[in-house]
């Protein structure tokens, strides 16, 4: 274990004996010191009023457990709802170091459970935590936690501090299985005396109806998984289930396919052991009335006998459900189970796809998008997951589009990246989209994805197409190849019309929204939110931005081709990609993009006239306290001497992650990630350019009421694929995790500034005058 952990004195157990000891239970202090944040989760809230003093809580649909060290013991502490902000803009992550300077000691006087500690106030330090660059996870894990002789403290479980909650939630979804809860081993079948004897006791699915309100017990059921549907969440604060889950799966054996539900507490024990393919023997379980509003998978089989009318209910409780998997190998062909089948196209038979079809698609992925959130309708805090991916077969140089979501497979949704082979099942065809004739995918509710690392024993594997594209891989040029990758970046398709035309049949139309409630909308987005915005108004300025030197050169790393020096068929195919979705940047001033989830802001335009030095580091720190410790300051001097047009860009640290909003749709290199070890914000020198301003924009720019003063992040600037630094380049485009992950050991000395720009002409800043 690193030196570090052998000092004797521990910033948690100072702090927390004090708050122990004190007779309000409450401590407030200027000179805490560092602790590192090793892990932020997720759950939802519990109803009701805080237990001291009865003084009520800030409503909010979910509550947070922050686990914080030191480097001698870890703490698992409640974050107090005023502080939620912080989590939802990823400013309060794992691994920064924060200062504690306000907590108290919560408790239940109705109950005789232990209490925990509330963190109400919050000062950052470090961006990057010094103490955990010196540590490993395994010497984490080994850290014990802090107890108390004084009081009876809950410094560590498994699940939520608020007992009455069972289970934790992944941290920007609620559609992926997340904690310990969730079991992946495959449990050992049952004897073989056992299982021939439930097997002579079954019956066939198109028999089920006979049954159904004659008995309450009914046969056992010997099927195949053919399909599996995403997990789906119904928890609510008043909810009184412990762990509300649903997963469809359909079944089918030789005389049909029929849905099978697993309810609550049967999800977690075989959500991840029940995969397309597997053999199982249901028992113990109900029969319903199908609920008829949700999508269905389209089987790819079209003389498979599809039964709708009823469902298979398994669940824990009335009557305790049974499943067991047969392996493999135990599979008799007797049984007569139906094979997987897939309708795999080609890129070149996409377009001859009607809107609504599904289809199984392969490709080699050339580019992958930054992870991205949108909210769900009507729902408070709730997001689906979602990227961007082009994949290439064999058929055409133009690529499959695919809009992936978030299909409760954590670790291959994470685990695309360019040069690998991707297999999508289930995609759902879109067309004609704001008068784009071409198709592209989209994920339907029982998608699957399957990426490298995820390939062996799939039963796609045998199919003659997947055989051919995998055939005509191994004729690649790896050098070619390579040159046409691009990661991360802004995103959008289709893209914005060049005319905005407001339409109410149109869901998916951006709102319009005037220019004095931009700021309230940028301000309200959570991390890595999308969001469409339109904004009415006045072209005042625009400027040019040429990318600066690549910094990659001067620190002697190696640069990969530019598109410019690719052959002209590799150069035509990246304008194609260019005009019909590809990661470029493209001027849009009528339909700004909002998104959020990154360190910097950036609006609709920019009209301050600054001078910039090279990589130039401005520093500030800042104090989050809630209102109980509202005397704290929050804004040191630094901050407040700050000049007017630059307050926004070094505005709260809760706003870093702000929406990377341009009109322009460019990306900007005008805001980077800190490579120093506070929370910084760093700007790159602007290389003088052509400009264009209108007349009245140099008299008028003086008496504005509102300025708003943004620059796009770099995350949003597409780049080059390295291969050989994938792992660095997969976790700056990936979520946050909710634990603590050490850096890639090739990444170490990275920076996102030294990759190359897909965009090498630089950048368009459109300053936007509205009323």
């Amino acid at each position: 274990m690193a030196a570090s952990l052998k000092q004797t004195t521990s910033e948690i157990a100072t702090a927390f004996d004090k708050l122990l000891s004190s007779s309000t239970l409450r401590l407030r202090t200027h000179d805490a010191g560092c602790v590192s944040v090793v892990a932020v989760e997720r759950y939802v809230a519990v109803p009701g009023s805080s237990v001291n003093n009865n003084k009520p809580t800030t409503t909010c649909y979910y509550s947070y457990d922050v686990t914080v060290t030191d480097g001698v013991y870890r703490a698992k502490c409640q974050l107090a709802p005023e502080l939620n902000s912080l989590v939802h803009k990823c400013v309060l992550r794992t691994g920064v170091e924060i200062r504690i300077v306000q907590c108290s000691f919560l408790y239940n006087e109705k109950c005789l459970r232990p209490g925990c500690v509330l963190i109400e106030g919050i000062e950052f330090g470090g961006e990057r935590s010094p103490l955990l660059q010196t540590l490993t996870q395994e010497d984490v894990g080994s850290l014990p936690f802090f107890t108390s002789r004084v009081r009876n403290v809950l410094a560590h479980s498994d699940g939520p501090l608020k007992v009455e909650k069972k289970h934790y939630l992944p941290l920007w979804n609620n559609d992926d299985p997340y904690g310990v809860l969730w079991k992946c081993d495959i449990a050992p079948p049952s004897n073989g005396q056992a299982l021939e004897c439930n097997l002579s006791r079954g019956i066939h699915l198109c028999d089920l109806e006979l049954f159904w309100g004659c008995t309450s017990r009914f046969p056992p059921v010997l099927v195949r998984v053919m399909y599996k549907s995403r997990l789906r969440f119904f928890g609510k604060p008043d909810g009184r289930i412990d762990i509300p889950y649903q997963a469809y799966f359909e079944v089918a054996d030789c005389t049909g396919l029929m849905s099978m539900v697993l309810w609550n507490g049967m999800c977690p024990e075989w959500y991840q052991k029940l995969h397309v393919g597997t053999v199982i023997l249901v028992e113990n379980y109900a029969m319903k009335q199908a609920f008829g509003s949700r999508t269905q998978p389209t089987p790819a089989d079209p003389s498979m006998t599809v039964l709708r009318s009823t469902e298979i209910s398994v669940n824990t409780l009335a009557p305790t459900g049974k499943i067991t998997i047969i392996p493999q190998e135990a599979v008799k062909p007797e049984w007569k189970l139906p094979d997987i089948t897939y309708k795999f196209v080609t890129r070149c038979q996409l377009d001859n796809l009607s809107p609504g079809d599904t289809c199984d698609v392969i490709g080699l992925v050339t580019f992958v998008g930054r992870c991205e959130r949108i909210k769900k309708k009507d729902e408070a805090e709730r997001y689906w997951t979602y990227r961007w991916v082009h994949i290439v077969d064999d058929t055409t140089e133009q690529p499959f589009i695919l809009e992936i979501f978030a299909s409760s497979q954590p670790e291959a949704f994470s685990n695309i990246y360019p040069m690998s082979y991707l297999v999508c099942t289930q995609m759902r065809v879109v067309g004609e989209a704001r008068g784009h004739t071409m198709n592209y995918l989209t994920s339907s509710n029982e998608s699957q994805v399957y990426c490298a690392g995820y390939h062996r024993g799939q039963p796609y594997v045998s199919h003659p197409r997947v055989k051919s594209f995998i055939k005509w891989t191994k004729t690649l040029s790896e050098e070619a190849l390579l040159r046409k990758t691009v990661i991360g970046g802004y995103y959008r398709f289709p893209h914005s019309p060049d005319t905005f035309t407001p339409s109410s049949d149109d869901s998916e139309a951006p709102s319009l929204t005037s220019t004095s409630e931009l700021q309230q909308e940028m301000e309200a987005l959570h991390y890595r939110e999308h969001r469409c915005l339109a904004v009415q108004g006045f072209i005042a300025a625009v400027r040019y931005v040429a990318w600066p030197a690549a910094r990659g050169a001067s620190r002697g790393q190696p640069e990969q081709p530019m598109p410019a020096a690719t052959s002209s068929s590799e150069t035509q195919e990246l304008r194609d990609q260019a005009h019909q979705g590809a990661p470029a940047a493209r001027a849009g001033a009528g339909t700004p993009l909002s998104e959020s989830g990154e360190q910097n802001n950036r609006t609709t335009g920019t009209a301050a006239k600054r001078t910039r030095c090279p990589y130039n580091l401005r520093v500030t720190k800042r104090r989050y306290c809630t209102g109980a410790a509202s005397q704290t300051r929050r804004v040191t001097k630094s901050e407040q001497d700050a000049p007017t047009d630059e307050k926004t860009v070094q505005a709260d640290p809760r706003k870093r992650s702000r929406p990377q909003q341009d009109d322009s749709e460019q990306p900007d290199p005008a805001d980077c990630q800190s490579s120093s070890d506070t929370l910084a914000v760093v700007t790159l020198e602007e290389v003088p350019s052509p400009s264009w301003e209108c007349g009245v924009w140099s008299a008028v720019q003086q008496h504005l009421s509102v300025h708003l003063n943004h620059s796009l992040h770099s995350a949003s600037v597409p780049r080059k694929f390295d291969y050989k630094r994938r792992e660095f380049l997969m976790q700056q485009h990936n979520l946050h995790p909710a634990k603590w992950q050490p850096p890639p050991a090739a990444a170490t000395a990275c920076d996102i500034e030294d990759f190359i720009p897909v965009c090498n002409h630089g950048y368009y800043v459109v300053t936007i005058m509205g009323r």
